[in-house]
C-alpha cells in the first residue's frame, strides 16, 4: 500500500513539474537584465509621449515569468535595431497591475505594436499590416523570435511615416 502511493505522488509529481521546464533558449546567455534598452512604463502618459516620434512595441510580462525574461533580450535587441524609429517598452504586470490591467492581458508576454492614436484610441498594427482598434486582433502571445516582431513594426513604422506627411 504505501507503494502504491509512494508511485502515485511520484507519478502526480512529475506530471506537475513537468509544465515547468521551458523549451526556449535564451538569446545571448550573457544577458544583464539591468542594463536595459527597452524602457519600463509605469504611466499610460509615457506610451503617449513616445507614440509623437514614432509606433512603440508594448510587452506586458512580469520577472517571475520565464517566457517573459527570455523575451527581454529579443526586446532590447530591437530597441537597439529601431532607436530613432521606434519605441520598445515594457510594463512589469507586477509593479503596475492597474495599468497592465488597462490593456485586457489574459496571459503573458502580451506583446502589441501601437502604431498611432485616433479620436483618443490606440490604433494596433497586426501581423498582416493593417492597423485596428481592437489590441485582441493585434496582440502576439508568448515568447517569439526577433523575425516575428521585425514586419510588425516595420508596417507600424510605415504607418506612422505616412500619417506624418
Amino acid at each position: 500500500m504505501k507503494l502504491e502511493v509512494l508511485v502515485i505522488t511520484l507519478f502526480a509529481l512529475s506530471v506537475l513539474l513537468a509544465g515547468c521546464v521551458s523549451d526556449v533558449t535564451p538569446v545571448d546567455t550573457e544577458y544583464d537584465a539591468n542594463e536595459r534598452d527597452a524602457v519600463l512604463v509605469t504611466e499610460r502618459q509615457q506610451i503617449d509621449d513616445a507614440l509623437v516620434n514614432g509606433p512603440v512595441l508594448l510587452k506586458i510580462g512580469a520577472e517571475w515569468c520565464p517566457p517573459c525574461t527570455q523575451l527581454d533580450p529579443v526586446l532590447d535587441e530591437l530597441a537597439r535595431d529601431y532607436e530613432g524609429r521606434a519605441t520598445v517598452m515594457y510594463i512589469d504586470s507586477e509593479l503596475t497591475p492597474g495599468l497592465a490591467g488597462q490593456f485586457s492581458v489574459y496571459s503573458i508576454p502580451d506583446t502589441t505594436v501601437i502604431a498611432g492614436i485616433e479620436d483618443g484610441n490606440y490604433l494596433f498594427m497586426r501581423r498582416d499590416g493593417v492597423t485596428d482598434t481592437s489590441r485582441n486582433k493585434a496582440r502576439v502571445i508568448g515568447y517569439v523570435d526577433k523575425s516575428v516582431l521585425e514586419p510588425i513594426l516595420d508596417h507600424a513604422i510605415e504607418y506612422h511615416s505616412n500619417m506624418t506627411e
